[in-house]
């Protein structure tokens, strides 16, 4: 599910456009060919650790066909959060899922795309928090990760509702938890987000400078900030 996380970003892109396919469908074509033919071994490595689940949410905003947006997510397992209010990074480990999704919805703006993407993992986690109790791991709220601010706000109810009504109903779901201590939403740079990755296209370059840290290889550190990677 892991390696079908980074390519449906392509192949829900190149689906969206198979009843009218151009000149760019085929040249997509070729690139995730390309990609999937320089991976033909490729492995997730998962490490021994806590059991608590972490989330990382992002969102493209109109980056797909017909005006359309993005969500993205990696949830994988780390220690459990000591101080909710000062959350340290774990050390990065396999993901457990990647829902990389196109959004059917119209969106107003990048935030309401990111308050969809915090509705969409939520939704993922759910079945996640259930198994892991049920498994004898106590859950605390899930740390969720967005680089949106006004996301942020929305889902900690933190911000006066003013333009914000008119957003998809269905997405203030996610505060509704918040408040039953289901999750916990705080902001991150989006240079260190792993969601980011799944939630839009990139180059052949980019793919193979971010393939230590998404997949297993000799070139692998669990422990090396996102940032710290070369330009």
């Amino acid at each position: 599910q892991l390696y079908m996380g980074y390519t449906n970003v392509a192949l829900g892109t190149i689906s969206a456009q198979q009843a009218k396919p151009t000149v760019n469908t085929m040249k997509a074509v070729t690139q995730f060919l390309n990609y999937a033919a320089s991976n033909p071994d490729a492995k997730i490595r998962f490490y021994a650790c806590g059991m608590h689940l972490y989330i990382e949410s992002d969102a493209s905003y109109l980056s797909e066909s017909q005006a359309r947006s993005r969500a993205s997510g990696f949830h994988y397992l780390g220690p459990d959060p000591k101080d909710l209010q000062h959350i340290a990074t774990p050390p990065r480990n396999g993901a457990i899922v990647v829902p990389s999704k196109i959004l059917r919805n119209i969106l107003s703006s990048a935030a309401e795309a990111e308050l969809a993407a915090l509705f969409i993992n939520g939704q993922e986690a759910i079945p996640l928090r259930i198994t892991l109790e049920e498994l004898g791991h106590k859950q605390g709220p899930t740390p969720l990760t967005t680089d949106n601010a006004t996301a942020m706000g929305i889902a900690n109810d933190s911000i006066k509702q003013k333009r914000s009504k008119a957003m998809d109903m269905r997405f203030f779901w996610i505060r509704d938890r918040v408040r039953q201590g289901h999750f916990h939403v705080y902001w991150k740079p989006g240079k260190v987000n792993l969601a980011d990755y799944t939630s839009k296209h990139h180059s052949g370059k980019h793919h193979r400078l971010v393939r230590p840290v998404y997949l297993h290889t000799s070139k692998s550190n669990r422990y090396a900030a996102l940032n710290d990677l070369p330009r």
